[in-house]
């Protein structure tokens, strides 16, 4: 039988080599020190998007749309875009989407040579603006 000096070294060992609950603490840590405005944080939850699954999208969406507001990142603004569009995080919107889309498009074309988007990007966000403004039954203007 195991003394509790035992037990809590095993039940130790067991967490320790948990790594979904590791992440999810790492997570929990990161969500703080974005709260506090660690801008590095932030950009750390935003990749959860591409490098972890739905379980973490309510919490990307929250940073994704926290940064995206700010005005600065084309990048982020498509983002918010892609998770309005497909509902990750957020219930799907199409209005939002088209919004996002819009904006990160807008930023594109005034950073002109400085933008982070590639040409085959632009289109590709063109494309989704045409296509959520067909369905939303708005005319181009």
């Amino acid at each position: 039988m195991l003394s509790p000096a035992e037990g809590s070294w095993w039940d130790w060992l067991k967490n320790f080599f948990n790594r979904k609950a590791r992440r999810r603490a790492l997570y929990q840590k990161l969500d703080e020190q974005a709260a506090n405005g660690d801008q590095n944080a932030r950009y750390k939850l935003l990749m959860l998007y591409y490098d972890e699954g739905p379980e973490y999208y309510p919490l990307v969406f929250k940073w994704t749309v926290a940064v995206a507001n700010q005005g600065e990142d084309c990048g982020v603004m498509l983002q918010a875009a892609e998770m309005y569009a497909a509902g990750h995080g957020v219930p799907p919107n199409d209005e939002k989407a088209l919004l996002w889309f819009e904006r990160s498009l807008s930023l594109h074309i005034m950073l002109g040579k400085d933008s982070p988007f590639s040409v085959e990007a632009a289109n590709y966000i063109q494309e989704q603006i045409q296509q959520l403004r067909d369905k939303l039954g708005k005319e181009t203007p």
